[in-house]
């Protein structure tokens, strides 16, 4: 299945290389990415990620991403 990843987090050094190296630790390949800040005062940014992976996989992977210490919130949806 394919799936889109959405996630907010803190606009910190090496946020993006914490949440990459999960996905490189389940040897998940990202078949796109798109990042950006969506609250300059509050430093929020906005990732979205597009994978392909099996559901159960995509459960435990949502659960490792939340832990890393600068996401705030992280989903997925299903996507074409």
């Amino acid at each position: 299945m394919r799936y889109t990843i959405t996630i907010a987090s803190e606009n910190a050094h090496c946020t993006l290389y914490r949440i990459a190296g999960v996905l490189l630790r389940k040897k998940i390949n990202i078949e796109s990415l798109f990042v950006s800040e969506i609250d300059p005062v509050r430093h929020i940014s906005h990732f979205t990620i597009k994978i392909e992976l099996e559901k159960p996989l995509m459960e435990k992977l949502i659960k490792q991403v939340e832990r890393v210490i600068e996401v705030t919130h992280a989903e997925y949806t299903e996507s074409d």
